[in-house]
């Protein structure tokens, strides 16, 4: 890749930068190109255990509480955990291979190691138990105790990767790119979960084995081919630390990360935008099958329609990200989702209004899940850009376990019909939240010179907040716009 650090000697005019990194035209297309490809393949590794793991259980009579906890709800416990610890871990890193891309290449051929185990693990956990219980005897439990070995240790390495792997992007794109990459990820994962389930997925039943043997080494080498061509810059030195204890680790982060009032806010909208999906998420099939009488093969029609439309559009949704903002996009797409599920709380009766409703829902989601990644890319620190990614996971963790237990109960008593209106109230108080933080947002800085606020550690202000003065241009009598208690 032809990259340049911007004290080195440039062999071709430079175009975009970002940190110390310089980009020709071409290097930046074969930026895009390995990452996408290395998503592409991260994707096809991650439907693997969501997606074939409550197979492989159940076809050893495990009950549904072992599924649930092996495939959601132990993943979300060991996420909260070692999530903030990676994240910030990762910041810190410096490395001559950068701060990303050592966690990448040190845990890749542990999550391959893993998946190919627990491919194989009928046949090692049937070995297992004859080794310890001879011939007799059925050898389920035994082979679920394998499969549950194995599943842990991948999660917990594959943490690694997915905590860190999507940092890298914040830290490698030029910033001006970033919506337009973002969208070309999202394409690049959704046709990964197609090719996934069309061309994987059917052979599930007589080559699983082979089916994770070949997609975790497919993915190994993808990989690792991307962290050898994706070049990460220089960067600053971290912050000393003064308390290396457990107590005063987490007394930083909380600190850092939780008690600046624009960032708090901002992780509350992006939970609550979160939380607002979990009504139609859990019910919206039921909803279509059973109160508006449309069959799974209608309903499978109307989600795939939708899918198929937005795909070719994400990118120019990107370029929208990157032409206006993308919290602006961001917003457009919250007023649009409340207008929407007004409309369908009142008029989806049928399937052709379903129909319409469902298509218009998944257009006007794509412009949040289009600039979500680049808004978080755009306000967060970059210098703490995984332990304030983390901190936000961990909010919205929390507010999606209250969610989808008060969801159930809202459904359970007022009906089917009344996702649309779980969707509007959350959706809705984000939104407002979401002009606090728009305003907070153009007080620091706006589109040309924001700059994140941080924790004042030589004296706390009256906003708990330090002064410091922005890099502008703009005219003197602009100044305290400039100069602000961020």
């Amino acid at each position: 890749m032809d990259q340049n650090s911007s004290a080195g000697v440039k062999t071709a005019p430079v175009l975009y930068q970002i940190g110390t990194l310089s980009y020709t035209k071409t290097a930046l297309i074969l930026l895009f190109v390995w990452m996408l490809w290395g998503d592409f393949c991260f994707w096809m590794m991650e439907a693997l255990t969501p997606t074939l793991l409550p197979l492989m259980l159940k076809n050893h009579n495990a009950s549904n509480l072992t599924i649930g906890l092996l495939v959601g709800s132990l993943p979300s416990l060991l996420n909260f955990i070692i999530n903030p610890i990676v994240s910030t871990s990762s910041d810190r890193t410096r490395s001559r291979w950068g701060r990303r891309i050592p966690y990448l290449l040190f845990s890749s051929p542990f999550v391959v190691l893993f998946l190919i185990l627990l491919g194989w693990s009928d046949r090692i956990g049937l070995w297992f138990h004859h080794l310890a219980f001879g011939p007799g005897g059925s050898p389920a439990k035994t082979i679920i105790v394998v499969i549950a070995v194995f599943a842990i240790a991948y999660q917990v390495f594959n943490l690694f990767i997915a905590s860190v792997f999507y940092y890298l992007f914040a830290d490698v794109v030029p910033t001006q790119f970033l919506g337009r990459f973002m969208a070309l990820f999202r394409v690049a994962g959704t046709c990964a979960g197609f090719v996934f389930n069309l061309l994987v997925l059917p052979h599930a039943d007589t080559h699983l084995p082979w089916i994770f043997t070949i997609v975790a080494l497919l993915y190994l080498v993808s990989f690792l081919l991307m962290c050898l061509h994706v070049k990460e810059g220089e960067y600053p030195p971290p912050e000393p630390v003064k308390n290396r204890s457990p107590f005063g680790f987490v007394s930083v982060y909380v600190r850092e990360c939780f008690s600046i009032p624009f960032f708090l806010v901002y992780f509350l909208v992006m939970a609550l935008n979160n939380a607002s999906t979990v009504c139609r998420s859990m019910f919206n099939l039921l909803f279509a099958t059973r109160e508006l009488h449309i069959s799974l093969d209608q309903y499978g029609f109307i989600i795939a329609v939708g899918s198929g439309i937005t795909i070719p559009l994400f990118y120019f949704v990107g370029l929208l990200v990157d032409k206006i903002h993308p919290i602006r996009v961001y917003m457009i797409g919250s007023v649009l989702i409340i207008c929407m599920n007004i409309f369908g709380f009142f008029w989806v009766h049928s399937y052709a209004t379903f129909l319409v409703v469902a298509i218009a829902l998944a257009f006007v989601y794509m412009l949040q899940i289009a600039s979500t990644l680049p808004l978080n890319m755009r306000l967060v620190p970059r210098d703490k850009y995984g332990q304030f990614s983390s901190a936000m996971a961990m909010v919205s963790a929390i507010t999606l376990v209250l969610a989808n237990a008060g969801g159930g109960w809202f459904i359970d008593r007022l009906g089917y019909q009344y996702i649309y209106v779980w969707d509007f109230l959350f959706t809705s108080v984000g939104f407002v939240l979401l002009l606090w933080v728009y305003g907070k947002w153009k007080r620091l800085g706006g589109d040309r010179n924001y700059v994140p606020p941080e924790r004042n550690r030589s004296g706390i202000d009256g906003s708990g907040l330090k002064k410091r003065c922005c890099r502008s241009t703009v005219p003197d009598e602009m100044e305290s716009e400039k100069c602000l208690n961020s």
